[in-house]
This record gives C-alpha cells, sequence and structure tokens, in this order.
C-alpha cells in the first residue's frame, strides 16, 4: 500500500468572510462548525480513516465548539494550527505579527483539547520563507502550505479579481511564486527555504498535484471537474508511486441550505470568492467524496500528518 494522508482546513464562514456578505441578524451562529465537523468525522469512519483537521484559533473561542472539537480530538485526529484569525494575507505579515498568529492558535487548542499541535498550514497556501525559523523555534515538526501547481498563476489571479471588495493581503493567495516549482513529494526542507530540500529545516508536507503536468489534486477542485479527471490524475500519481495528501475543506461536508446558514452565505455578486462547495447539495458533495475514497483506499494506507512524520524520525 502507498502512503496517505487526509487533511482538511477547518475553515467556517466567518474564518473566510469576516461578516462580509452575512444577512443574519445578530450575525454568525456556529452550528456551521458542529455540522461539518460531525459529517466529517462520519464520513471518515467508513473508511477507519483518522485525518489532520486544521483549525482556526477564533473558533476555540466559542463554548458552543468545544464539543465538536474535543470529539474529533478524542478520535484520535491531529488537530493542526492553521493560524488564529484566518489571516489571508499571512505572508504578508510582519514576523512579530506571524508569531502572534501561530502562538495564539496554540494556546486555545491547549486550553480546549490539552494538546499543542505540531503541524501548521498558512490561509491560503499563502506563506513566505520568515514563516520557517518561527515554525522551528516553536517546535513544530512540519508545515503543510506549498503547493507547488502550475495552475498557480491562474489562480493567484482569479483569487485576486474575485477578492475585490477586500483590501491587501486578503487578495493574495499561495505564498510565493518560487513554491510553484518546489519539490512535489514529502521532504526535510534546508535552514532558509520551505521550497528547498535540506536537512535544518522541517519537513514540507506539500498539497498533493500530479506528476509532471502538476494539476491540482484535492477535494474542492473536483467538484469543479469532472470524476474522470481524477481518476485520470489518481492513475498517474499510482504509477511514480507517489504519496498523496488529499485536502478537504469544511465546506465539503456542511449542508448550507440549512436554515442555520442559509443567509450567512455570501452571493457571488457580493466581491468575494464564493466556492461551488457553499452551492452544491451536500448530498452531492457526499456522493462524489464517497466515489473518490472508494478508489483512494484500494491503493493508499491513511494516517495523520503527524504520525506520518513521526515516522521519519530516528527512532
Amino acid at each position: 500500500m502507498l502512503q496517505a494522508a487526509i487533511s482538511s482546513d477547518i475553515d467556517t464562514l466567518w474564518s473566510n468572510y469576516k461578516g462580509h456578505g452575512c444577512r443574519r441578524a445578530g450575525g454568525y451562529t456556529y452550528a456551521e462548525l458542529r455540522m461539518g465537523i460531525e459529517q466529517f468525522l462520519r464520513f471518515l469512519d467508513v473508511y477507519g480513516i483518522k485525518a489532520t483537521l486544521f483549525m482556526v484559533g477564533n473558533d476555540f473561542l466559542q463554548p458552543e465548539n468545544h464539543d465538536a472539537i474535543r470529539t474529533a480530538a478524542g478520535e484520535g485526529h491531529e488537530i493542526a494550527n492553521h493560524t488564529m484569525t484566518h489571516a489571508q494575507g499571512f505572508r504578508f505579515l510582519s514576523p512579530d505579527d506571524k508569531e502572534t498568529e501561530i502562538a495564539g492558535m496554540e494556546e486555545q487548542c491547549e486550553a480546549v483539547t490539552g494538546q499543542r499541535p505540531v503541524g501548521f498550514r498558512s490561509p491560503g497556501w499563502n506563506i513566505g520563507e520568515d514563516a520557517l525559523p518561527i515554525l522551528k523555534r516553536r517546535g513544530y515538526l512540519y508545515d503543510s502550505s506549498v503547493f507547488p501547481t502550475a495552475m498557480m498563476p491562474l489562480l493567484k489571479f482569479l483569487h485576486w479579481r474575485t477578492m475585490r471588495s477586500r483590501q491587501g493581503g486578503d487578495r493574495t493567495t499561495m505564498g510565493h511564486w518560487k513554491y510553484m516549482t518546489a519539490p512535489i513529494r514529502p521532504y526535510h526542507t534546508s535552514s532558509e527555504s520551505l521550497a528547498k530540500k535540506g536537512t535544518e529545516g522541517i519537513v514540507e508536507f506539500p498539497i498533493t498535484v500530479v506528476p509532471i503536468i502538476r494539476l491540482p489534486f484535492f477535494a474542492t477542485f473536483y467538484l469543479a471537474t469532472r470524476f474522470t479527471i481524477f481518476r485520470l490524475s489518481c492513475q498517474a500519481l499510482k504509477m511514480y508511486k507517489h504519496p498523496i495528501q488529499f485536502q478537504f475543506h469544511l465546506s465539503d461536508f456542511v449542508d448550507y441550505n440549512h436554515p442555520e446558514l442559509a443567509d450567512q452565505v455570501p452571493r457571488s455578486g457580493d466581491g468575494v470568492y464564493v466556492p461551488q462547495a457553499l452551492h452544491m447539495p451536500l448530498a452531492r458533495k457526499l456522493n462524489l467524496y464517497h466515489r473518490v475514497m472508494e478508489v483512494l483506499v484500494q491503493d493508499y494506507a491513511f494516517d495523520t500528518l503527524r504520525n506520518e512524520v513521526l515516522g521519519w524520525l530516528p527512532k
């Protein structure tokens, strides 16, 4: 069996939009995180898989979320760091502000779960090199923010265009251009760059892309493409015996037509990116993702990213 992991960015509507486009009197409810995590865990239970959940510190501040978070951690899923406020422009923050974002989530995670995260992913994969020494100094074992896809120029442009109502760093995504040509298999980084192999840095789990053509290989991408594209991509990965990290988002497991959520979803005309997962019925999403998993589990054995990297360390 080939090596694999499931990860999910637990990005709530609040994390992504900070109130923009929310039409609900009194603002956001907290049903979204609970619904999404509960559905995600039920989905994973079918396959006996433990996943890595990249979570935002602010979501730990709401007592309504604690049961779902503790359930995930208690069942053996890994809770990893996705910053305190989901700062989309994380790459452009000062080193002090970056550390504040990282440390804030750590504190909240420890307070709720008793566990300190050892993995990090920047919002929007929007990371820069000065995050590396911060992560290493704070004891992180790995990062998973580098997205080495050939589609980076297009995805950067589309994000900048669709986020026209936002300012500055919020209109940026995917980090430095050089990450487009970073290694596509997991690797130890150098001490200076997340995009270069070495021995003095930390482990990088890049977002999986298809070998040679570097086409994205993550769940939400397949909501907008045909299942045939997934199957062909999967065949290429298996042919090269490529380890995979299959990434989901919270929105992949939430029914946004639910009365508690429908008026919190921004509209496409609000000047922000509204992914297809916010409009597609939950049953249709689940049907696709079960088809995807039925293919993957035939050839891949899954573990959390934390356990994967621990397997690399000297005994």
